[in-house]
């Protein structure tokens, strides 16, 4: 429900593996609820056709996102419209907290890795200060970090970290590592700290994605 609040500690020793129906995520957590995610233990967390990995799933928003610790995997469906961690189809990332750990999120085609859905799906708002983390989009044209297709980056600080951002690319369309996705603007990115790579996707025609900025076919924001 959107007031829910889950505290997921993930035990040392463990590998824990969640799936989902086409319309919602592995792990549901959509605006208004809050998932907090900490512990040592393995965690893999793929959405269904319309969902995220971890957040909303059809039209749907994510909530409120906080991982402390563990090994976490999040996809959208290899086939779908949703962000690895953050907004289903339709919806924007909501707000995610990566203070620890390792975390590797996949978009599902039109998805970020971590933040906006398929069409219009914002980044929302992105802070990562620990932790490792490697975040690839879609490959219908999500950033790694940010918006999904047609979506914006969002507000995205990092200050710490290791973090490894790749936008998905897919003949003309292409999203940015950190920031839009394909006809997405860059939105409000501020890196202070931490080792940061990024790479945009390459479209099939003179311009792909930045590596942090816009998606294709956005070449102005």
């Amino acid at each position: 429900s959107a007031q829910a609040h889950l505290n997921l500690t993930l035990q040392e020793g463990t590998t824990n593996i969640l799936s989902s129906g086409n319309n919602y995520a592995g792990i549901q957590c959509i605006e208004g609820a809050t998932l907090k995610i900490n512990g040592s233990g393995a965690l893999t967390a793929t959405g269904g056709y319309y969902g995220a990995g971890m957040g909303g799933g059809y039209n749907e928003s994510g909530g409120t996102i906080i991982i402390t610790g563990g090994m976490v995997t999040a996809s959208g469906k290899a086939s779908g419209l949703g962000a690895g961690i953050g907004g289903g189809y339709y919806g924007s990332g909501g707000n995610i907290t990566i203070t620890g750990g390792t975390v590797t999120a996949n978009g599902g085609p039109n998805g970020a890795g971590i933040g906006g859905g398929h069409y219009g799906g914002s980044g929302g708002t992105i802070t990562i200060s620990r932790g490792t983390v490697t975040a690839t989009g879609g490959s219908n044209g999500g950033a790694g970090i940010g918006g999904g297709e047609r979506g914006a980056g969002g507000i995205i600080t990092i200050n710490g970290g290791m973090v490894n951002a790749a936008g998905g690319s897919y003949e003309n369309v292409a999203g940015a590592g950190i920031g839009g996705g394909y006809y997405g603007s860059g939105g409000t990115i501020t890196i202070t700290d931490g080792t940061v790579t990024a790479a945009g996707g390459s479209s099939g025609s003179d311009y792909g994605g930045a590596g942090i900025g816009c998606g294709s076919g956005d070449f102005w924001s």
